[in-house]
This record gives C-alpha cells, sequence and structure tokens, in this order.
C-alpha cells in the first residue's frame, strides 16, 4: 500500500471514529459539507470578475481516480 493510499485509509478511519462507527451518519456529514463547499464556491465566482477567473464557472464536476 503506497503513502497516499495508506493516508486516505487513515482519514476514512478517523472520520468513522468521529461518528461512531455509524457509517451513515459520516456520509451524510460528508454530504453536508460537500453541498457546504458548493454554496460558497458559488458566492465566491458571483464576486470574482470574468477576467481574474478567465471564463471559469465552478461545476459539480465528476472526480476520476
Amino acid at each position: 500500500m503506497n503513502a497516499i493510499s495508506k493516508q486516505l485509509e487513515d482519514e476514512i478511519d478517523e472520520a468513522l471514529a468521529y461518528h461512531q462507527g455509524d457509517v451513515r451518519a459520516t456520509i451524510a456529514a460528508l454530504l453536508a459539507e460537500r453541498e457546504f463547499l458548493l454554496r460558497e464556491i458559488e458566492y465566491a465566482s458571483l464576486a470574482m470578475s470574468y477576467g481574474f477567473a478567465r471564463g471559469w464557472k465552478p461545476g459539480q464536476q465528476k472526480i476520476v481516480r
């Protein structure tokens, strides 16, 4: 196992431990945090000029691993 996957496994274990092993609570918390961060990006993009961002607009892009 490489260092990156080991770090990811540690973060998963830490998130589960924070929610006392409740997988559904962990997923719900992660999804809520994701929605919050998407809103923050939308707010920031409204305050950012077109030239500063060079036309880039935030979206819900899929992460491919």
